[in-house]
C-alpha cells in the first residue's frame, strides 16, 4: 500500500452508515466511519480518496498564500457581511468602532501610541463579536421555529477549524468571523447547527431537513469552501 504524504484522524458513530472523508480549510483530514468498519478497509478508502485529498490541501495552501496579511492601517480593505469596507483609524477621547459610508471607522484612545496596530485588531474583534452576536441572537428565533427546536445557549468565540458547533444539550457556538460573510452565509450556518439539534449527525435525514430551510445550501456550502480562507484577520 503506498504511503500517504497526509495524516487523516478517524471518527467512528454507531449513527454512521457509510465511509466520508473531509479535508477542513486547516488541511485536517478527517474520516467519518461506521463504529464497527475494518480499519483495513478504512485505509483502502482513504488510498482511493488520497488524489483527491492531495489537491484539497494544495487548493487550501495556495488560497493562504493569496491572502494578504493585514497591517490593521488606514486604507486597508476589510469585509463585513460580504461586502468590502476601507478601514480608517482615527484618533478621539474614547475608542470606538463605527460603520460610516463605506468605511470601517476604528478611534483609538490616544495618537502615535508603539501598540497602534494591536489596539486597532483588538477594538475590531470586540466590534465583530457584539455584530455577530446581535445578528446571530436576531436570527436564531426565526429559523428555530421553523425546525421546531429551542436552543438554550448561543455563544460567539473564536474558533480555529470549525464554522459552528452544537452540544447535545443544544448549546449553540458560532464563530465570530462568520459577520464576515454575505447574509445568506451567515443563516446556512445558523440552520447547519439548529439542524444539529434534530439530527446530530450528517446524515441523508441530517441533509433533508437542512434542504427544508435552506433549498440551495449545497452552493452556499460550496462558496464558504472556495472564500472560507478570506473570512478572518
Amino acid at each position: 500500500m503506498k504511503k500517504l504524504e497526509f495524516n487523516y484522524h478517524v471518527r467512528k458513530s454507531a449513527r454512521r452508515k457509510t465511509l466520508a472523508i473531509t479535508v477542513h480549510p486547516d488541511n485536517r483530514v478527517i474520516v467519518a466511519a461506521p463504529a464497527t468498519y475494518p480499519q483495513k478497509d478504512i485505509q483502502e478508502f482513504v488510498q482511493k480518496k488520497s488524489d483527491w485529498v492531495r489537491k484539497i490541501i494544495a487548493a487550501n495552501l495556495q488560497r493562504v498564500q493569496q491572502v494578504q496579511v493585514k497591517r490593521f492601517e488606514t486604507g486597508e480593505e476589510i469585509l463585513y457581511l460580504g461586502k468590502k469596507y476601507i478601514l480608517r483609524v482615527q484618533w478621539g477621547l474614547s475608542p470606538r468602532v463605527t460603520l460610516e459610508d463605506g468605511h470601517i471607522c476604528v478611534r483609538l484612545p490616544a495618537q502615535g501610541t508603539a501598540s497602534e496596530p494591536s489596539q486597532v485588531k483588538r477594538y475590531l474583534l470586540e466590534w465583530y463579536l457584539a455584530r455577530a452576536l446581535a445578528r446571530v441572537k436576531e436570527k436564531i428565533p426565526l429559523y428555530a421555529r421553523r425546525i421546531g427546536v429551542n436552543p438554550g445557549f448561543v455563544a460567539i468565540k473564536s474558533m480555529k477549524s470549525r464554522w459552528g458547533s452544537c452540544s447535545i444539550h443544544g448549546r449553540i457556538s458560532l464563530a465570530w468571523n462568520i459577520i464576515m460573510a454575505p447574509e445568506q452565509i451567515l443563516d446556512y450556518l445558523i440552520v447547519h447547527e439548529l439542524c444539529h439539534m434534530v439530527h446530530h449527525n450528517h446524515s441523508a435525514e441530517y441533509w433533508g431537513l437542512v434542504e427544508s430551510i435552506i433549498p440551495d445550501h449545497r452552493e452556499r456550502r460550496k462558496w464558504l469552501r472556495k472564500n472560507g480562507h478570506c473570512l478572518s484577520f
